[in-house]
């Protein structure tokens, strides 16, 4: 904490709080006499899917009836970007995600749901990037978004609903299938920490 409080030009206890903050919402972890980012588990990953298929169904389903005509050109804009990404351009495809995800979670009216489901997405970031990484999980993907464009223009709640449910449970299984490729279970995803600088 000490190097990174004179770096900052600070006391160590707000680095404290704040590392303890990060620690809270699951983007570090304690470890090692200090804290670290954690690098996914099958187990850890398997259990954020669940809790994001409790949360996000349902929130879909909100924001389905929430839609504006800005949130739904926002929403094609980023469909079309993820269509325009070809197979080498893997950010491009990201950030359309990242961007289709912002705007339909923006339109739920409850702050604190949309803070969970962030946060939640924040810890899910890295798995995102390793299996949007593959060539069938961007194709995919991007059926699914045209599936949650669909829903979310016809302002259709149990469209959206089966939509977030479709892309979480497309995530989980392309996570399953690199862990299974790299022969772990409860052991880290990806041993050389993919989590590392971000």
């Amino acid at each position: 904490m000490g190097p990174l409080a004179r770096t900052l030009g600070v006391s160590r206890s707000p680095v404290r709080e704040a590392l303890a903050r990060l620690v809270a919402e699951g983007l570090l972890e304690s470890g090692d006499g200090g804290v670290q980012v954690p690098v996914p588990t099958v187990t850890a990953m398997e259990e954020i899917c669940d809790i994001r298929r409790l949360i996000e169904p349902p929130a879909a389903q909100r924001a389905a009836r929430r839609m504006n005509e800005p949130a739904l050109c926002a929403l094609e804009a980023a469909v079309e970007a993820a269509r325009l990404a070809d197979a080498a351009d893997v950010a491009g495809f990201l950030e359309a995600n990242y961007v289709f995800r912002s705007v339909w979670v923006g339109r739920l009216d409850n702050r604190r749901l949309r803070e969970t489901i962030f946060r939640f997405d924040d810890q899910a970031g890295a798995v995102r990037r390793m299996t949007l990484a593959l060539p069938v999980a961007r194709k995919q993907a991007l059926a699914m978004l045209e599936e949650g464009l669909r829903a979310f223009r016809e302002a259709d709640g149990a469209a959206a609903e089966r939509f977030a449910r479709h892309y979480i449970d497309g995530a989980g299984h392309h996570f399953r299938q690199i862990a299974a490729a790299a022969g772990n279970s409860g052991q880290p995803a990806v041993q050389h920490g993919p989590l590392q600088g971000v």
